[in-house]
């Protein structure tokens, strides 16, 4: 192994053993093998928990049962994350009414390869304390350990532009449910 794998791996193991350490000390039910700690749970530890007691339905039925309030939201995420079908036409019609092109020029600047300045760039313009992605990683460990990541990170980018997907824990999302004291 080269240097830099070692302390790659190094690295790995340092956060898997904090990881292990947190999740213990967090007492943490129904942790499934492999959940990563990420803001959200490091939020749900954290925060008291404010359960979702009333809701209404796509139908506007007032749910009040655990059963009714989880069909409720799976049928509402379902339906608002769910694969649409556009209407062909429709598009058409919106789209022939853009006048503004993108220049030539623009579009090689847009269309040339990413390079590791313009994506140190990126990362910098983040705000202090956010952790992009489910990983749990602050953006305080990629600015200041740029020259050990920034490299495969780059690598990671160009490889999904080839590739033309995004990885499986890049393509994931948490949404947490928000009680806004409203009716």
């Amino acid at each position: 192994m080269n240097p830099l794998e070692v302390v790659k791996k190094e690295l790995s193991e340092h956060f898997h053993d904090k990881s292990r350490r947190i999740i213990f000390r967090s007492k943490v039910e129904n942790l499934e093998k492999g959940e990563k700690c990420n803001s959200f749970f490091f939020k749900k530890i954290h925060s008291a928990h404010t359960p979702l007691v009333q809701l209404r339905n796509r139908e506007g039925i007032l749910c009040d049962t655990e059963e009714d309030i989880r069909k409720a939201v799976t049928d509402f995420y379902g339906d608002l994350y769910s694969e649409k079908r556009s209407d062909g036409d429709q598009a058409e019609k919106f789209l022939s009414g853009i006048q503004r092109k993108v220049s030539t020029p623009a579009r090689e600047v847009l269309n040339a390869p990413l390079t590791l300045e313009e994506l140190h760039i990126a990362v910098k313009s983040f705000k202090s304390g956010k952790t992009p992605g489910s990983g749990g990683l602050p953006i305080e460990f990629y600015t200041s350990l740029w020259d050990l990541v920034g490299p495969d990170l780059l690598e990671l980018y160009e490889e999904m532009e080839q590739e033309g997907v995004m990885p499986h824990t890049l393509r994931e999302g948490t949404i947490a449910l928000l009680y806004k004291h409203k009716g």
